[in-house]
């Protein structure tokens, strides 16, 4: 159960420095915004919400709703989890949801899931989108088998591309497969698969 009688709260993270938390509440009270408070007492916006919630404050909602953007808005494209904002900003998880459901009209982990799909369609490596998306690779994995999204079309494009080009360069069919690192006999598939049309290279 939250103390509310607790007046003080050692900021141990700001070193010696304490905040009164009956300062907190009549600053909330005289209508200043969360930015206003937090540069008053010298701490981030995160700071202050969370001490907002640990502490259980009454605020006026209005006040809070306008300044969730200047909290919020710096982490969007970090590919954050619903679970990781809340714990980074100190907001609720339904003040972090009714941001998102208002911006994006979907959850936190709702954009980062179509995010993961999106880049799954491109070139980039397992390795590559679970750390940019902040993810375990087996969970690239998983999802890139769940919704068939290989890039193998893509794979075959780029070295039938490589081919060309090293046909364009002179080099005979055993000098390519040694250049690409790859079989005599590969070669001539790629080559007989592009001239049935089995094959077709995409504009980009």
């Amino acid at each position: 159960m939250i103390n509310t009688n607790y007046n003080m709260y050692p900021q141990t993270f700001t070193g010696c420095k304490k905040i009164s938390i009956s300062k907190l509440e009549q600053y909330l009270t005289e209508g200043l915004s969360i930015r206003e408070i937090a540069g008053i007492l010298g701490v981030s916006q995160s700071t202050v919400y969370n001490l907002i919630r640990n502490f259980d404050i009454k605020t006026p909602n209005k006040k809070i709703t306008e300044n969730i953007d200047d909290v919020l808005t710096p982490y969007v494209g970090q590919n954050l989890s619903l679970s990781q904002l809340c714990k980074k900003t100190g907001l609720s998880q339904y003040m972090v949801k009714k941001w998102y459901q208002t911006k994006f009209s979907a959850s936190p982990d709702e954009v980062k899931h179509n995010t993961v799909l999106s880049l799954l369609k491109s070139d980039l490596k397992n390795r590559e989108i679970a750390e940019k998306m902040h993810m375990n690779i087996n969970t690239v994995k998983y999802l890139r088998q769940k919704y068939n999204l290989g890039n193998i079309k893509r794979k075959k494009e780029n070295m039938m591309k490589k081919i060309i080009e090293k046909i364009k360069e002179g080099l005979e069919k055993t000098e390519i497969a040694e250049k690409l690192g790859i079989s005599y006999s590969t070669v001539n598939r790629y080559l007989k698969r592009l001239a049935t049309g089995e094959l077709k290279l995409s504009d980009d």
